[in-house]
């Protein structure tokens, strides 16, 4: 479980288990922006849809698992921390709501959709064309804010680790910050 001074492990896994994750959607994300057509694209970007419902699945789970560990965590004062609160807020929504358009959109599709190795829907018989407009327009965009929010995340986390001298860092690797 969560404590004062950290992260428990739970958290900590689900933490880098998803960070791991977003950095290879990033990757398959740059390289089919960049270079549509090669193997290396191909390699990271064959994986971008399952990657994107597991990163949901672990993004949910997570979710449910912060709010049981709410009472419990490092307290967050002021309001610094309080804009540190919304900003989880905006990176879980993001987190959601990306791969939901994505699914959004497959279905509204004329091709199948599967993850993992798993059959989630057959194609439809007719593009529905407000599923695919919603993920073409908005499924890439609120990536790349989820990607820029996730830059933000990391720099604050060395800001206040070694700039305000806070060992914010220590709760998420250690899980305690006075090891």
């Amino acid at each position: 479980m969560d404590h004062a001074h950290g992260y428990g492990l739970i958290s900590r896994l689900f933490h880098w288990a998803m960070a791991l994750l977003i950095v290879w959607q990033a990757t398959s994300a740059l390289l089919h922006y960049f270079f549509d057509e090669t193997a290396i694209t191909d390699f990271f970007f064959g994986t971008h849809f399952s990657n994107g419902v597991l990163i949901l699945v672990l993004a949910v789970l997570r979710g449910v698992w912060g709010l049981i560990n709410l009472a419990r965590r490092p307290a967050h004062d002021g309001a610094l921390h309080r804009a540190a609160a919304l900003g989880h807020v905006a990176l879980y929504g993001l987190m959601i709501a990306v791969p939901v358009i994505a699914i959004i959109r497959a279905y509204g599709s004329t091709r199948p959709f599967s993850a993992l190795g798993v059959q989630i829907f057959d194609g439809m018989e007719t593009k529905v064309e407000w599923m695919s407009n919603l993920g073409n327009q908005w499924h890439g965009f609120l990536g790349w804010v989820l990607f820029a929010l996730i830059a933000g995340h990391i720099v604050m986390a060395f800001v206040h680790t070694y700039g305000l001298k806070q060992p914010l860092i220590a709760r998420m690797t250690k899980g305690d910050e006075r090891l």
